[in-house]
């Protein structure tokens, strides 16, 4: 037997594929974090795009190769149900007001309580699993499966326009609120609403399905194609996927006549539905144009992955591409704390001054080294530490004692300099006015400061270092307050 078509047990164009899209993000964040705002090119930010598409779909896709066995039987799904419970309480977890017992407290608001509910996507990722779950436990035969996971993809595009048309969702609970659409609602706004997010997972969950019957699923002990084969076919699928995408998605809603409304609005009316302006703006992500094209650049990609990884030399030693894609949450979970837990904590940002959108290029490329740097070397690290399980139970029990330290004394220290300088905090927290009639400050409805002078005064007395560019933003956030 060849050994080009011998059966496929694992994907490796999939797993270079969701290895790159972890340290691409990690670059998406450091750049939104510290990159001034007009040095971002718009061909970065499209590309920047296509990371969570990718993450998704690679994640559909893995789903049917773990969910369905060679021989076509289903696995149990309490397989599945410890992963996906962990990773839904890490995606809460990172929406919580905070890791303290001061942050649940003294420094909590209504917004960040609010925050909990907001879907994003961890909690798009597992809601998305779950359906799809649900309909494989429920076809139980993979080839079904494959088509509707097919159907409901294309299906989800169809239908999230509407989804994200005005006042839809107004006034549900939270939670579920931001499942159907991104539109801000009570001062919260989901990030990856299953419309259009979980269509990703779907076409991924077919693409898995094609690749099982391909590649996986052995007819006389053989595969049906090869793996070049079908990354040929992988590379054409998403090259009409792109190219499709590309000349519709400009159009898609847009072709009909504006007439004005008894309301005085003016509205688009088109066959496929009445939008006003602002609408027709928010929708462009959500349409099945738009979809594919994201769709056609990610197969390509992962085709081109799957060619290198088939023709490069195989080296001795660890890969931190192979480690990003198998210790994906750990290093989203890492990088994230790293960024927003440490590096743009208040005591760090006054020692830097590293501080929102502040930084040009030079430096954003060296903080993003830094970051990915030492992500990557925990995702390593712990990918030894796997390898001793006692080693690694004892190291998972010293770690939630010490969060458990955290979770008790940390947070104090912010507490305390927010009720020393009440001009400085960018969170409503309830104390603040106490604290400005302290120090003989009037009162303002949140406790917030009103006057960037007052802030930049506070600043200069705590030795808090801030560019112009910096400046220039605190200054209009102040001013943007409401009075």
């Amino acid at each position: 037997m060849s050994d080009a078509l011998a059966p496929s047990r694992r994907c490796d164009w999939v797993d270079q594929l969701r290895g790159w899209a972890v340290l691409v993000m990690i670059e998406v964040h450091c750049v939104n974090t510290w990159l001034e705002l007009k040095l971002r090119p718009d061909w970065l930010n499209y590309v920047n795009g296509l990371v969570a598409p990718s993450f998704l779909m690679c994640a559909g896709f893995s789903l049917v190769l773990s969910t369905f066995r060679p021989d076509g039987t289903i696995r149990p799904f309490k397989d599945s149900a410890g992963r996906y419970a962990f990773i839904l309480l890490c995606a809460y977890a990172l929406h919580a007001p905070g890791f303290t017992l001061a942050d649940w407290t003294v420094l909590n608001t209504l917004h960040k309580g609010r925050e909990i509910f907001k879907i994003d996507v961890l909690q798009c990722l597992v809601f998305s699993l779950l359906i799809l779950q649900g309909l494989a436990r429920l076809i139980r035969n993979p080839r079904i499966f494959m088509g509707l996971a097919g159907l409901l993809a294309v299906y989800v595009t169809l239908v999230s326009p509407y989804l994200w048309a005005t006042g839809v969702g107004d006034g549900l609970w939270l939670p579920v609120r931001g499942l159907l659409n991104g539109n801000a609602d009570r001062g919260l706004q989901a990030l990856f609403p299953l419309f259009p997010w979980l269509a990703f997972v779907a076409f991924g969950a077919f693409l898995g399905g094609l690749y099982r019957l391909a590649r996986v699923e052995a007819v006389e002990g053989r595969a049906r194609t090869t793996e070049a084969r079908f990354l040929a076919g992988l590379a054409l699928a998403g090259l009409a996927l792109m190219l499709f995408g590309w000349h519709f998605k400009a159009t898609w809603l847009w072709g009909g006549t504006w007439q004005q409304f008894p309301d005085g609005v003016w509205r688009m009316v088109g066959r496929f539905g009445i939008w006003s302006w602002n609408e027709l703006q928010g929708l462009h992500n959500t349409t099945l144009p738009s979809v594919l094209e994201r769709l056609g650049w990610i197969c390509m990609g992962g085709a081109l992955l799957g060619w290198i990884d088939l023709r490069r030399p195989r080296f001795k030693g660890p890969n931190p591409i192979d480690a990003a894609a198998k210790e994906s949450l750990l290093l989203y979970m890492l990088h994230l704390n790293l960024i927003y837990g440490v590096l743009m904590s208040t005591a760090v940002v006054a020692f830097t001054g590293f501080d929102w959108n502040s930084q040009r290029l030079p430096m954003t490329l060296l903080l993003t080294a830094l970051v990915a740097g030492t992500t990557l070397a925990g995702g390593l690290l712990w990918q030894r530490v796997r390898q001793e399980p006692e080693r690694m139970r004892r190291l998972q029990r010293a770690g939630l004692s010490a969060l458990a330290v955290w979770f008790l004394m940390g947070g104090w220290w912010t507490f305390r300099h927010y009720l020393q300088s009440p001009e400085l905090a960018r969170e409503p927290y309830p104390f603040l006015n106490a604290a400005r009639a302290r120090k003989g400050l009037a009162p303002t409805p949140d406790g917030l400061a009103r006057d960037p002078e007052e802030y930049f005064r506070e600043a200069a007395k705590r030795d808090l270092r801030i560019n112009d560019a910096a400046r220039a933003k605190i200054a209009e956030a102040i001013l943007a307050r409401k009075p």
